[in-house]
This record gives structure tokens, C-alpha cells and sequence, in this order.
């Protein structure tokens, strides 16, 4: 039986959330909101914006979405890859202006934002 693609993306969020909660992130999950924010992660002066996407790619709009709301809240914007073995973590670094282009973001280890202020 093939597994809709909600329930995929459900699970991802699910591994993303476990693996922030060992990381010592409080996180908060927008089940089935469509929001701009699927995961919101929180330690101490630390707040993730994730959105979580099998693909590892959001088109403009969405990231946009993101890049600004993290903006507004003082958040670091974090998009959560699906890998064949695991998960990548990238942090937004710019907005993204033209579909299609290389998204400017970095690759983020969850512990490297231990202890930085934001």
C-alpha cells in the first residue's frame, strides 16, 4: 500500500521534532495548519523556524514566507531536508527572488547554534 504524501511529510515533521526535542529544543508542531512554519523550536534566547520539505526545496513564495516571518520574530528560518538515510538542516540566508536558482541558504548542524545569542 503506498503511503499518501501527507503522511510522508507528517512523518518527516515527526523526525525533525525528535531529533530537536534530543537537542534540548522545546518544539512546538502546526499539525495540518499550511502555515509559513511547520516546527517552531525554542531554547533559551534560540527560536528555529523550520519547515520541513522531503524535497529539500521551497519555490519563492514559501520561502519568502519564511525568510520574512523569522524576520519579524527574531527567528532563525531552518529548512529540514529529507535525505535517503537521515536529515539535512539549512539555514535561510537571504530571500529568494527567482524560481529555480540556487537557494541561498548553509548548511546548519543543530548544536553549532549552542550558546550563540540571536
Amino acid at each position: 500500500m503506498t503511503r499518501s504524501n501527507y503522511a510522508r511529510g507528517r512523518d518527516l515533521e515527526h523526525r525533525v521534532r525528535s531529533e530537536l526535542r534530543e537537542q534540548g529544543y522545546e518544539v512546538l508542531r502546526t499539525a495540518g495548519s499550511k502555515s509559513k512554519v511547520d516546527l517552531v523550536a525554542i531554547k533559551p534566547r534560540q527560536i528555529l523556524f523550520v519547515q520541513c520539505k522531503r524535497s529539500g526545496a521551497l519555490p519563492p513564495a514559501e520561502w519568502n514566507a519564511l525568510w520574512d516571518l523569522s524576520a519579524i520574530a527574531g527567528a532563525v528560518p531552518v529548512l529540514a531536508e529529507q535525505l535517503s538515510r537521515g536529515r539535512r538542516y539549512w539555514r535561510l540566508t537571504a530571500r529568494k527572488a527567482i524560481p529555480g536558482a540556487r537557494q541561498p541558504m548553509v548548511e546548519l548542524q543543530l548544536d553549532e547554534l549552542a550558546g550563540v545569542p540571536l
